[in-house]
């Protein structure tokens, strides 16, 4: 099993395939193992596709203190530089997509493409901030399964939202790290000196791919639809009946929408 070692932490990441590299960085709920739908598809289409457990999630161990978007990037870079991949594509759901951002603003020159699937992208957005803040009290007592999958995916396929709820079992926020603290590292993610500001999104320079779930309780549609103005040149997709993580409840539709951005949009 590859690691790399950043910052003093061992990093696990995998790579599958050839060709030009996409990077998928998962959400808060998920590690690498979250992706399974999407790496045949990717390898089989001809591209080199690198997944990795980000900083304290799965078999990438480290304290809470380190849970900085800034480690998360350097985290991304470390495994590029390690693999020798100069530029590449990045997807990233949730919590991954933050990263995307942030490593597309501060290192514009290593990014083919950003992709972000359901994610508030950390950014200075009221709407957002307030949803998320509200549902970290509302929502305690939730299953991850029911705080991020659309009703049409928990009723049609309980045995994908099984596995969703199995996959996130293997991180230590579901079985080490009390729950308090972990809403506390999520949620300081979002203090306001962390955020990045809405007018940055105006100074993405890579082709940008905005997809989000027609359900998705966190990241409206709307608000979406606001950021796509605002980065020049940007693609919106949206997911009919899909929640917080399209990529897994309706991964053909995912798939095909990003390989078609690619394809066109992509400069590696």
């Amino acid at each position: 099993m590859p690691f790399v070692t950043s910052h003093g932490r061992a990093i696990y990441y995998e790579r599958h395939g050839e060709g030009p590299a996409i990077v998928f960085c998962h959400g808060a709920g998920s590690n690498a193992a979250t992706w399974w739908q999407q790496l045949p598809v990717f390898t089989q289409a001809g591209y080199s596709c690198v997944t990795l457990d980000i900083r304290c999630f799965g078999r990438s161990v480290a304290p809470l203190a380190e849970f900085t978007l800034e480690n998360f990037v350097d985290d991304v870079i470390a495994i590029a530089d390690q693999e020798q991949i100069e530029r590449f594509a990045l997807a990233g759901q949730s919590l991954g997509g933050m990263v995307g951002l942030k490593l597309a603003l501060t290192h514009p020159g290593r990014m083919a493409a950003f992709v972000a699937c359901d994610s508030s992208l950390a950014i200075d957005h009221a709407e957002l901030i307030a949803i998320i803040g509200q549902r970290q009290i509302s929502h305690r007592a939730v299953t991850i399964e029911q705080r991020s999958l659309g009703a049409w995916f928990l009723k049609n396929h309980p045995d994908k939202a099984a596995l969703y709820a199995q996959i996130n079992h293997f991180n230590p926020s579901a079985h080490s790290i009390p729950a308090a603290e972990w809403g506390g590292a999520i949620t300081g993610l979002l203090q306001p000196q962390h955020l990045i500001p809405m007018a940055a999104l105006q100074t993405l320079a890579c082709p940008t791919l905005l997809l989000v779930g027609s359900e998705d309780p966190i990241v409206p549609v709307r608000v979406m639809q606001e950021v796509q103005q605002l980065v020049a040149g940007s693609e919106l997709v949206v997911v009919p009946d899909a929640g917080h993580s399209a990529y897994f409840e309706k991964p053909a539709e995912f798939n095909a929408a990003v390989l078609d951005f690619l394809g066109r949009r992509a400069a590696h």
